[in-house]
């Protein structure tokens, strides 16, 4: 007896309805791109960034070269305003007590020096010390006989600077000197200033220093001049009178 269950009729080939695939998304072939991807910037957008990054450059250079010029002027108006009134104060009496406190607060708040000793020539040809801070004014007299940085400046009438070193085995109040400055009048040396210690909170001399003894150099020997011919002519003027 035939047990096996009975077959499903079989559709023939002819018969058979097409099924249409199922639209998968995953499966669907990638189309050709016509514009460009936000991820992969076109070379033109990246020339343009590239200008644009180098106008920026250029702009921040220029900007920083008229940062420096103005600081440039700003110091150099400062300077200039320094050296003025430097010198009017100089040049306001004919007073030589005067003058000479004049020349001090020159040399201790503008150049910021504690220890100087202002030196004057006699007919002789000898040196004096006129005026002197921070140092015993006998030590200023022993000091202008016995040092050859003053005597060499006096002669050369070119300023001394020191370096910061003691060359030469300088010993004394000579090994001291931080700067020494002569005096001029017409281009004749009458005198010199020797500048021994700074203050502390000053490195060292700067360019304002350097023009402050140039200043000096000039005006105050010019003045010095003065208080003495107008001395002379008080006196003279007074034993007529």
């Amino acid at each position: 007896m035939n047990t096996e269950p009975p077959r499903a009729p079989e559709i023939p080939q002819a018969a058979r309805v097409h099924q249409p695939a199922v639209d998968n998304p995953m499966q669907r072939q990638p189309q050709h791109e016509t514009e460009p991807r936000l991820d992969r910037p076109s070379p033109a957008w990246e020339e343009d960034r590239n200008r644009l990054e180098q106008e920026v450059r250029e702009l921040k250079a220029e900007q920083q070269r008229f940062l420096e010029c103005h600081m440039g002027l700003e110091e150099q108006n400062s300077t200039l305003t320094t050296l003025y009134v430097a010198c009017q104060r100089l040049h306001s009496t004919l007073d030589r007590a005067e003058v000479l406190l004049a020349a001090r607060e020159i040399i201790t708040n503008l150049v910021g020096c504690e220890e100087y000793a202002l030196f004057s020539t006699v007919p002789t040809g000898l040196l004096r010390c006129v005026d002197s801070f921070g140092i015993d004014p006998e030590e200023g007299e022993k000091f202008c006989l016995s040092t050859e940085i003053l005597w060499r400046v006096l002669q050369t009438g070119e300023p001394y600077l020191s370096q910061g070193d003691n060359a030469g085995g300088r010993t004394g109040a000579e090994a001291r000197i931080s700067a020494c400055i002569p005096l001029k009048l017409n281009g004749t040396v009458t005198g010199a200033i020797a500048l021994f210690r700074f203050l502390p909170q000053k490195p060292g001399l700067q360019k304002l220093d350097e023009e402050l003894f140039q200043l000096l150099e000039n005006h105050l020997a010019l003045a010095l001049h003065c208080t003495d011919l107008h001395e002379k002519w008080t006196q003279k003027n007074g034993a007529e009178a």
